[in-house]
């Protein structure tokens, strides 16, 4: 995976995904490991975040790294009227990887076009959140002992959540079950069940939940966007 952009969950294999998840192991045992002396993460959360961007920066600084970047884009050239295409092209000449969280789809697909370096998208409008779903595997594989043959509630706001997006993209490597509940105004698109139905997945679609807690392995809550 080096040099290698993750824009799309759907960008690195199930064989990755076990891989990273064995890292994660490590990671957590000993999370202060000096792997990036002389490296510099550029963050560009075009978004509000607390929980994602901390992550990451956090991250960068226990593996030896340096953060440089922004938390709020009214406090860069973005507010002048530069475009996300010249910043992208800007900042990556700063640094040797680029985070971005941005509320337009497709845009960390467009920024992996045009840097110099490697983006990781942290969150792309109500398209993908790929790292939030690495997370979720960790955490599902360590309450559960497994990935496989998992029935999964995915509960709330299915339509613009993009963390439910890329976790079914993710754990449909796993032969799972889906049971989405949600209102009707804010279903699972139906791109999504397209792609469900040619892997051959299961899932069901519901209204309330109080009826399916007994089948669940997993209960995957979602607030609304």
């Amino acid at each position: 995976m080096e040099n290698k952009s993750l824009v799309s969950i759907t960008d690195i294999c199930k064989e990755d995904y076990l891989h990273i998840l064995s890292l994660a192991a490590d990671f957590e045992s000993t999370p202060v490991q000096n792997l990036m002396p002389d490296k510099i993460v550029g963050t560009l959360f075009f978004e509000p975040s607390t929980r994602t961007r901390l992550s990451f920066e956090s991250a960068v600084n226990r593996l030896g790294g340096k953060v440089i970047g922004f938390c709020d884009a009214n406090s860069s050239s973005v507010t002048k009227g530069e475009t996300l295409k010249d910043t992208i092209k800007i900042v990556s000449g700063y640094c040797d990887l680029i985070v971005i969280r941005h509320p337009l789809e497709g845009s960390a697909k467009y920024a992996s076009e045009i840097s110099k370096v490697p983006i990781i998208n942290a969150g792309d409008g109500a398209n993908q959140h790929p790292t939030q779903t690495l997370l979720d595997l960790y955490s599902i594989k360590k309450t559960q002992g497994r990935l496989e043959n998992l029935n999964i509630l995915i509960i709330g706001d299915l339509k613009y959540g993009r963390t439910v997006h890329s976790l079914l993209m993710a754990m449909s490597q796993f032969n799972p079950t889906f049971y989405f509940i949600s209102p009707d105004e804010l279903k699972i698109p139906d791109e999504y069940k397209i792609l469900l139905n040619n892997k051959g997945i299961r899932y069901h679609e519901y209204r309330d939940f109080i009826d399916m807690i007994g089948e669940a392995d997993i209960i995957y809550m979602t607030r609304i966007q």
